[in-house]
């Protein structure tokens, strides 16, 4: 998060934007543009805006897109919408947040992906019944 070419880390600024988020465009009404399978791309339900939350602790906000499906992935199809998430966070619809978010709260806010020095764990999928 920057505001006037500097990031801003401090903690009560983090905190005072959250939960923020930006449902403008839906993740999955751009799946079928990409070279996904047809079966993940009916698998998924209209859904996957962007939403950033914070922690507390750490010196940013965490980005997380969040699917409905219709049915159970498979382990190779997380693997797909995973790489077409964070595609999207860098070049795609998150680039057109980061055109928004400053209008819209005062900073401009970038999803950071695997090139910026993420911990090994990045990215996590949680799953949910």
């Amino acid at each position: 998060m920057f505001r006037d070419g500097r990031q801003i880390t401090d903690p009560a600024t983090l905190r005072s934007l959250v939960p923020l988020s930006y449902a403008d465009e839906l993740f999955s009404d751009d799946l079928a543009d990409e070279n996904l399978e047809q079966s993940l791309i009916d698998a998924i339900a209209p859904s996957g805006g962007l939403r950033f939350d914070y922690d507390g602790e750490s010196t940013a906000l965490r980005v997380s897109t969040e699917y409905v499906t219709r049915r159970p992935l498979t382990p190779q199809e997380i693997r797909a919408l995973v790489e077409y998430t964070t595609g999207q966070w860098s070049d795609g619809i998150g680039e057109n947040w980061v055109s928004e978010s400053v209008e819209r709260v005062g900073y401009c806010i970038q999803c950071i992906t695997f090139g910026d020095g993420l911990p090994d764990e990045y990215p996590w999928v949680d799953l949910n019944d």
